[in-house]
């Protein structure tokens, strides 16, 4: 497995367990149908240009990349600030986000499986590893416990039931998630799990957010995950 010269993007729409459409945007190296596959779990702006990226350099290093729209069925806007981010998280039925991602991932068929997600996603791509059938799972400053009411387990409890090694990536300087309670979760990891923190804040793979993005975190961030899935994907 290494660095593909071509892929193939396409947006599929699969039925939901719920009966709900899905769309999916899935990104692809080309000529390679038994390639690992990878289920992309959004931060909170849903599969934006951003995500779509995240799916082209996965394509990019090999990997079938699909990246469900968990939010469509969320008609309400999103916000601008903190309170209109928290508010969709509470509209949102992670159980069945959980069910989309698994619904995508194996929209794909055949070869190794892994997730990744980013911030909220970060969180989904772990319960979505404790669903078992994993090889990989990569969690980016995904928040240990929840901070609205739902009936999904903490994404700390969850990891207690992942079978495979999961890569935690965390910003030292995230206000949002202390070092300390990223360290809680290093605990609950399986064996062969690995955490790692960069001196950034939170969201800094983000390249599309100014505000967030840190470029020599990034740099680094990127060949961690890169490696990480390739030896527990290949």
């Amino acid at each position: 497995m290494g660095q593909q010269t071509g892929i193939v993007e396409r947006e599929v729409q699969l039925r939901a367990s719920d009966g709900a459409a899905l769309p999916v945007y899935i990104a692809e190296p080309a000529g390679a149908p038994s390639a690992p596959r990878m289920v992309i779990a959004p931060e909170i702006f849903g599969v934006s240009p951003w995500v779509k990226s995240v799916a082209q350099r996965l394509a990019r290093e090999g990997f079938r990349a699909a990246a469900p729209e968990i939010f469509a069925r969320d008609t309400e806007p999103i916000g601008e600030d903190m309170q209109g981010w928290m508010a969709r998280i509470r509209r949102l039925d992670i159980p069945q986000a959980v069910r989309d991602l698994r619904l995508a991932l194996d929209s794909l068929q055949g070869g190794p499986a892994g997730s990744i997600g980013f911030c909220l996603g970060g969180a989904l791509s772990i319960l979505t590893a404790a669903e078992g059938g994993l090889a990989a799972c990569v969690d980016c400053y995904g928040r240990p416990r929840w901070m609205v009411e739902t009936p999904a387990p903490h994404a700390i409890d969850a990891a207690r039931r992942i079978r495979c090694p999961v890569l935690g990536i965390y910003g030292k300087r995230d206000s949002g998630i202390p070092v300390e309670a990223a360290e809680e979760l290093r605990a609950a990891l399986p064996q062969g799990s690995e955490l790692v923190f960069y001196d950034a804040g939170h969201a800094f793979l983000n390249d599309t957010r100014p505000d967030r993005y840190d470029a020599n975190a990034a740099t680094l961030a990127w060949p961690k995950i890169i490696g990480f899935l390739r030896r527990n994907l290949a």
